[in-house]
């Protein structure tokens, strides 16, 4: 189901991270669904300064979630969303630049991420991001139990 977004970038704000302090951005991002709120975090500046400068042109405005994937993610972000008629092949939009990869083991994709959307390594090797479009993971709930059998074999890769 396709949903309009209206992105509203609000604050700055501290927050205590263990004993230090990080400044992180706060992002709120309406829709006729409902309100969502993100945090953009200062190791991935170069994404964090794009979808900021994204939202703060109001890019976001009236775009459509163009891709649901039933317990995977909603994505979003391609200015040919915008009062897009149903049935029109969306997903191919988006500024002439890329965001170059910033990989951060510590980050990890949870329900409620909000990421950059990119091409598959077959055809971006680089793992360059999209300027503009974005998803949010819906993701499986795991138990406790299962995220830490997971996460274990993740190290072993």
């Amino acid at each position: 189901m396709k949903r309009t977004i209206k992105m509203l970038l609000i604050a700055v704000t501290m927050l205590a991270v263990g004993c230090t302090e990080q400044k992180t951005t706060k992002v709120v991002m309406e829709t006729t669904a409902g309100t969502m709120e993100f945090i953009l975090y200062n190791e991935t500046p170069k994404h964090r300064d794009n979808f900021i400068k994204l939202a703060q042109e109001e890019y976001f405005d009236s775009l459509l979630f163009h891709r649901v994937i039933k317990d995977f993610m909603i994505q979003g972000g391609d200015p040919d969303s915008k009062y897009a008629p149903a049935g029109v092949r969306l997903g191919e939009g988006g500024p002439d630049y890329r965001i170059d990869a910033e990989f951060i083991p510590t980050l990890h994709h949870r329900r409620g991420t909000l990421a950059a959307a990119r091409e598959g390594d077959n055809v971006n090797p680089t793992k360059s991001s999209s300027a503009s479009q974005f998803y949010i993971v819906w993701g499986k709930v795991y138990s406790p139990r299962e995220f830490d059998a997971m996460s274990q074999r993740m190290k072993e890769f």
